[in-house]
């Protein structure tokens, strides 16, 4: 993307938040209809979403491609970003739509990140063997003396499809390594790191690391609805020395490893604050 196109992007970014931010996400659960389909090529799909600060991808690996749709309600609909997502028997389904920067500056450089949320969803057991639902993103650090941390995957999981308490051995099965946590938002965040080798990443196949934050569910703490402090995650994962370096997204995520399922947001805005809200 042209640096002008982000400058441009940054300032409506910034113009819609104001319209859109302070709202009572929990409150903004009436069901949306009309949304439209977003396009694909093959396995994947990406853009601008025309009239908002937004940006959708789409990707799916290997089968279950023709049944993998995303649906967008429109820039004046459900806090300008709500979307709905349907996956049939994919191998590895990913749905998002948020912020997009490709080539950006470090998270510091974009205020206060918040994600306001509201959604309904099929049952567990219908996304496969592994899903997550919450914040997603990329993020590159060049400067990194280590190769395998200079391409970041970073995730904050709110909810899954599975039926077993979120956790390390649900959500980041392949080895991952604690290093601390973060209480925000109502809830306790376990914080993790773990290292994919030769895997699918927005530079092709590489060896990246990926950061979680997974919200420890205590039956009430399993969330379809509330707010995502997203720059707190952030904050704190640097204070443990996770950088993040230069921000390629952050946008809010359904990931499906299988099964056939679907989730609709009746509410979904993204907003770039001055001062962090009070309740955090």
């Amino acid at each position: 993307m042209k640096k002008s196109n982000v400058i441009i992007m940054l300032a409506a970014t910034i113009c819609f938040a104001c319209a859109q931010q302070n709202q009572e996400p929990c409150s903004k659960n009436d069901k949306l209809s009309g949304a439209m389909r977003l396009p694909m090529q093959g396995n994947q799909g990406m853009g601008v979403l025309d009239g908002s600060p937004y940006h959708y991808e789409i990707w799916v690996d290997r089968g279950g491609a023709e049944g993998a749709e995303l649906y967008w309600y429109g820039a004046n609909r459900g806090g300008g970003a709500a979307f709905r997502a349907e996956w049939k028997n994919p191998d590895c389904y990913l749905g998002r739509i948020g912020y997009f920067w490709g080539d950006g500056q470090p998270y510091t450089a974009y205020k206060n990140i918040y994600c306001d949320f509201n959604y309904t969803r099929s049952a567990n057991g219908t996304a496969g063997g592994w899903s997550y639902i919450g914040i997603y993103g990329w993020a590159r650090n060049p400067d990194a003396v280590d190769p395998d941390k200079r391409l970041i995957e970073y995730y904050i999981v709110d909810d899954w499809f599975g039926d077993s308490q979120l956790g390390v051995k649900t959500i980041c099965p392949e080895g991952c390594e604690p290093v601390g946590s973060i209480t925000v938002d109502g809830g306790n965040y376990l914080i993790y790191t773990n290292i994919r080798v030769e895997k699918p990443s927005i530079d092709g196949t590489q060896t990246f690391i990926q950061y979680f934050s997974i919200r420890q569910d205590m039956e009430q703490e399993r969330r379809q609805c509330g707010t995502i402090s997203v720059t707190e995650h952030f904050k704190k994962w640097e204070e443990l020395g996770l950088e993040l370096g230069n921000m390629y997204e952050a946008k809010f995520l359904v990931e499906a490893g299988g099964g056939t399922g679907w989730i609709d947001l009746s509410y979904l805005s993204f907003s770039m604050e001055d001062k962090p809200r009070r309740n955090n």
